[in-house]
């Protein structure tokens, strides 16, 4: 099936009718639980990263961290004022963190010991210091008027603080999703063992080219086979390789190009820049073309979603594409947060290699493997699929993740970010 690189009329109707009965998903189980399938067919017991025979997977240090250990943080203030954030790196004034709005929520990632400094905007007065604590996830600002103690949001928030202490006390983490929240609607891909492999059939095959240059390319009307491998359980991450072809991540860099900006913290009016995320980055709608649409189809095949619940309306994001240059990152952050207004969540991240840097530029996870951290490097095309949330409904406070510094080159990545129920109404995707 052929397409000039302008398109023509009809091929993505061509492409929706053909068999949707290739999206299926099947594990690849060795004979027991616990054992992984090595390169030449055989099980083996796989415990750790150097039992997947990866190259480009491995730990991020030599021992588990032990001091300053990183945490997500939420806070409610019930001052009656918007307050401005900071963090207390020792300067007179720390270092700004955005803008916590009257009897509303925000949340950010900090690490053990570390203090916020709340001050009134314009007079700079300071209203509160706050100090993060092990096992506590959720801080307040207390109120200055009596009043805001009979506010649903307060009493809400008193409910909150009791349940999350019991929570912790029950489980040794944090509760840090929104409360109160019912279990995910969407499914997750099962991670079992250390290793496993899920192999999936999709329609959706790869877009190519007949020789390079050349202006008219098609899909392979066969479709693909894909293979997700289970390279952490905790938290759940899966390596698919290939999972769009050369031409795919040519066509995303050269829109993505024209569309890229400096990467902000936060969203809307919050937004910010800062020192912890350096990168550039833009968005692409699925309907931006017929060579979008037909790759977030294989998007829902891989995802295990019906592919008309990855619409933006629905579950999905647009897709954003980052662009990295030499020395520039995104340090350890949460793909989720929580406001306390809305039970929507981030469910998973689906994070695509566009162009690979020269040196570094990899993907950590500071928390997998109790504390020595993961970090992954795969080729351009490849992929890596996490979990945001727990199947309790918890966000997973494991999925802690970096785009760690460019060492040489450039790195050029995409990544569909997936809701649960759905998308929230007031992101702008």
């Amino acid at each position: 099936m052929a397409f000039q690189a302008s398109g023509c009329a009809g091929l993505l109707a061509a492409l929706i009718a053909l068999s949707v009965s290739r999206g299926v998903a099947r594990a690849q189980e060795c004979s027991g639980s616990g054992e992984a399938e090595g390169s030449d067919g055989t099980c083996r017991v796989a415990v750790g990263i150097e039992d997947l025979g990866l190259s480009y997977v491995s730990y991020l240090r030599d021992k588990p961290r032990t001091a300053e250990r990183p945490m997500g943080a939420k806070f409610r203030n019930f001052y009656d004022e918007d307050l401005e954030m900071f963090w207390d790196n020792g300067s007179a004034r720390g270092v700004y963190s955005g803008v916590i709005y009257s009897q509303k929520g925000s949340s950010t990632l900090s690490y053990e010991g570390h203090t916020f400094i709340f001050r009134r905007k314009g007079s700079g007065e300071e209203v509160a210091r706050i100090t993060m604590q092990t096992g506590k996830s959720l801080y307040i600002i207390p109120p200055n008027k009596e009043a805001t103690k009979e506010s649903a949001f307060y009493k809400k928030t008193m409910e909150e603080v009791e349940f999350l202490d019991k929570y912790y006390k029950q489980n040794g983490y944090p509760w840090l999703a929104f409360y109160p929240r019912d279990k995910p609607v969407l499914p997750f891909r099962d991670a079992n063992y250390l290793g496993q492999n899920t192999d999936i059939a999709s329609d959706y095959g790869h877009l190519k080219c007949t020789e390079p240059g050349k202006k008219e390319c098609g899909w392979a009307d066969n479709g693909m086979d894909l293979r997700l491998k289970v390279i952490s359980l905790k938290p759940r991450v899966f390596l698919i390789q290939d999972l769009l072809s050369p031409v795919e991540t040519e066509y995303i860099l050269n829109e993505g190009e024209r569309l890229v900006k400096r990467s902000t913290v936060g969203h809307g009016a919050s937004a910010y820049t800062a020192d912890t995320r350096t990168s550039k980055n833009g968005w692409i709608r699925r309907t931006h073309s017929e060579v979008m649409e037909h790759i977030f189809r294989r998007f829902a095949n891989v995802l295990g979603i019906d592919e008309q619940k990855l619409q933006h309306h629905e579950t999905a994001e647009r897709l954003q594409v980052v662009h990295y240059t030499k020395g520039q990152q995104y340090t350890p952050h949460h793909d989720f947060g929580d406001n306390g207004s809305v039970p929507n969540h981030r469910f998973l991240t689906l994070f695509i290699y566009i162009k690979a840097a020269e040196k570094e530029g990899g993907t950590s996870f500071p928390k997998a493997y109790d504390g020595r951290g993961m970090k992954v490097l795969p080729k351009a095309g490849s992929a890596l699929l996490w979990y945001n949330m727990l199947p309790d409904g918890n966000a997973d406070d494991m999925s802690l993740h970096a785009g760690m510094p460019v060492g040489e080159g450039e790195k050029w990545a995409c990544n569909l970010w997936v809701w649960d129920p759905k998308v929230t109404d007031s992101m702008p995707y």
